[in-house]
């Protein structure tokens, strides 16, 4: 069984990035139709969902038509086996210095964990989700209602874009067997969680509103390497 491989930090802890450049990235999340797949009838996920290719060398960007989205049923117990169809990713946040910034870097680091026997994959697929979480005093909202899981795919980011008059919203990773590893709530714009995700499942407590405000959410950016 694989040892557990994951890593925890901020992106905007590199003194390059710019306050202007995340305000404007983060304004992509306001506009996120309602996930109408939820196999529990919640109506407290917003979401957008694009595929991009990634060349490693030079950064080229090449939306890709995927048809939609799929997982096994063995992966996502939930909403897996059917074809979700979502609205893409904003094409202007492809051309955004923080996404082109936040994929040379996970690329780079996920690159030199690879082993010498396998050499990095020059041009990378990457599925890229915007979720936002909502919760109010009538629904509370659930970030995984599938349970603990996999998403099938290489390596996964998390990464906290902004929370807003909410409490909860723990992330907790496990072992293959499913042993709990750690427990981590994202507080700052730009935490982020890095995991394999061969050798890691995870999972994020309801987030609930809190008082005196009568609504809130969790926004959050997922880039799956392929």
């Amino acid at each position: 069984m694989d040892e557990p491989n994951y890593v925890l930090g901020n992106v905007r802890d590199d003194p390059l990035w710019n306050s202007g450049d995340w305000d404007g990235f983060s304004r992509f999340w306001e506009n996120l139709p309602l996930d109408g797949h939820m196999g529990d009838g919640g109506t407290y996920r917003r979401r957008k969902y694009s595929a991009i290719s990634y060349e490693l060398d030079g950064g080229a960007i090449r939306p890709l038509d995927t048809g939609g989205f799929l997982q096994s049923k063995e992966i996502n117990r939930l909403n897996g086996g059917v074809v979700r169809r979502f609205e893409p990713v904003d094409r202007r946040l492809l051309d955004t210095p923080v996404l082109r910034r936040l994929l040379a870097r996970f690329a780079a680091r996920i690159a030199d964990g690879v082993p010498d026997d396998r050499p990095a994959a020059p041009v990378r697929r990457v599925n890229l989700h915007q979720h936002r979480i909502t919760a109010t005093g009538v629904e509370p909202g659930n970030p995984t209602p599938e349970g603990v899981h996999r998403d099938g795919v290489e390596h996964i980011v998390m990464m906290l874009v902004a929370r807003r008059d909410v409490s909860g919203g723990t992330s907790t990773l496990y072992d293959n067997a499913g042993t709990p590893l750690l427990t981590r709530t994202m507080t700052e714009p730009g935490d982020f969680i890095l995991l394999d995700d061969r050798t890691c499942l995870h999972s994020a407590s309801p987030v609930a509103v809190a008082p005196p405000a009568t609504e809130g959410h969790r926004d959050m950016f997922f880039l799956e390497f392929c």
